[in-house]
């Protein structure tokens, strides 16, 4: 009988050790990179470039966590940079567009984005 409560006791400790124990942390990745307007809002298709606008980089992940800084590490036009995300799952960086491509791309990853600009000079419309 004193044998049996023993086990009883060791399992109820291991059930309560085990049942204590950290559960698995959910993996945060980066989900896209994209050229929007600097305030964060989506690029129209066919979206005319204006050198008068200003635009910027957006990085989504799927997920954050402020105990556990997510940082991602993106090139824009062969310049690397970093954004750190702790409570909010999608981040906006202002850029100056180059004239011809601009390209950004999450570094280490097949997230990649292009903007074609093409600036005008000092053309000036005469009507």
């Amino acid at each position: 009988m004193m044998r049996i409560k023993q086990y009883y006791i060791l399992a109820l400790v291991m059930f309560l050790f085990f049942s204590c124990s950290e559960s698995e942390e959910t993996a945060i990745y980066s989900k896209s990179i994209s050229f929007v307007h600097a305030d964060g809002t989506k690029l129209a298709e066919n979206e005319c470039i204006s050198p008068n606008v200003k635009y910027g980089i957006k990085i989504e992940t799927n997920f954050v966590d402020i105990n556990r800084p997510f940082r991602v590490d993106y090139s824009v036009n062969g310049t690397t940079y970093t954004m750190t995300f702790t409570t909010s799952t999608s981040q906006t960086n202002p850029i100056t567009l180059v004239n011809g491509n601009n390209t950004a791309q999450i570094v280490g990853s097949n997230y990649k984005a292009v903007l074609k600009y093409v600036d005008q000079g000092d053309f000036e419309l005469v009507e």
